[in-house]
């Protein structure tokens, strides 16, 4: 099997000049003029470790008509609604392109991509993915508490994943409500488009009735309805993510960069500052999703003095990339290749 091209630019001092070295790449290799969706993370609340927007800020020079594209998130904070997390996202200096939440206002926009994977026959999507033939993740490489890294491969399927896909791939499909603090208003029941949630005295989830679409969740003015974390374990939610992945790449014409700055323990998905553990190490681009990630954790582990530094968090963390590798998501051999 022939070696994935995985291009790598370390001048620390002019990071922008390689970004736009890989934003040329990337135009030169799209056939026609349609818009061309940026898949970002604007980081959440306070944190100020996510990709910079200042080095993105040429994007127009290279594309038609750029546009950043994301899904909201699963749990309560700045990006739960669509309102919110635009807003959230200008704050960070996301200001100069269009932005597009691909799930609707509060995640109830989705697709069924079907798959028919090991653990996914069909994958909840943001349904405004359908729009867009050409896209670029860019992605910030750091840890993941659960995952034990997030690249391209987390950025993609957990990213793009609507509100009831993230939960699929976090929990399963039913949310869980805490009886004892639930004012039993009726709001959760009132927006579930199942019609699984009967309301007395608190509310109930009919497990058999609910689609994991995480309304409620949204919609719950006291933030009783929970995700129940770690009921996906292991393995199966690494491969969670590589199938998601898959489903948001089918028929589509990706690119992948990966930046290797600002490196923290947890992922931009924590509210609060963080501190960068170690020195930067540059960015990577690749049309191959397990390639660039690959590459990019074994120059963290080399540059780390050899040691895995997110392996507290997971053993087998690049479980992820032979999984995607074994359902045809990219190859984990790869050329490195050094450009100036």
């Amino acid at each position: 099997m022939e070696k994935s091209k995985v291009y790598y630019y370390n001048n620390l001092s002019n990071l922008k000049s390689g970004v736009n070295k890989f934003f040329k790449m990337i135009a030169e290799d799209i056939e026609d003029e349609t818009k061309t969706g940026i898949k970002i993370h604007f980081g959440e609340g306070d944190n100020d470790t996510h990709v910079q927007p200042d080095l993105l800020k040429d994007l127009n020079k290279y594309f038609k008509e750029p546009i950043f594209v994301e899904c909201n998130v699963l749990y309560r904070g700045n990006r739960l609604r669509k309102d919110d997390h635009i807003k959230q996202a200008l704050a960070h200096g996301f200001n100069f392109l269009e932005i597009d939440i691909l799930d609707g206002e509060m995640g109830e926009d989705y697709t069924e991509i079907e798959i028919d994977t090991k653990n996914t026959q069909k994958a909840k999507i943001g349904k405004g993915l359908k729009n867009y033939d050409n896209l670029v993740s860019i992605a910030h490489f750091k840890g993941h508490i659960v995952a034990g890294f997030g690249g391209a491969l987390k950025n993609i399927g957990m990213g793009l994943g609507s509100r009831g896909g993230k939960l699929d791939m976090h929990a399963g499909v039913a949310p869980i409500i805490d009886v004892d603090n639930c004012t039993g208003c009726g709001s959760c029941s009132e927006q579930c488009p199942a019609d699984a949630i009967e309301v007395n005295k608190y509310a109930v989830i009919d497990e058999s009735l609910c689609i994991g679409c995480a309304q409620c969740i949204a919609v719950c003015p006291e933030g009783v309805i929970k995700i129940p974390w770690g009921k996906r374990k292991g393995d199966e939610f690494l491969e969670k993510i590589a199938e998601y992945t898959l489903a948001c790449v089918k028929d589509k014409n990706w690119w992948h960069i990966n930046f290797l700055t600002d490196i923290t323990m947890k992922c931009d998905c924590f509210g609060s500052k963080q501190e960068p553990f170690m020195d930067d190490i540059g960015i990577l681009f690749s049309k191959d999703p397990i390639a660039i990630d690959k590459a990019s954790m074994d120059l963290l582990i080399e540059k780390n003095d050899g040691v895995d530094p997110f392996k507290k968090f997971s053993n087998n963390s690049q479980h992820l990339l032979k999984y995607g590798e074994e359902i045809g998501l990219g190859s984990m051999k790869y050329e490195l290749i050094k450009i100036d």
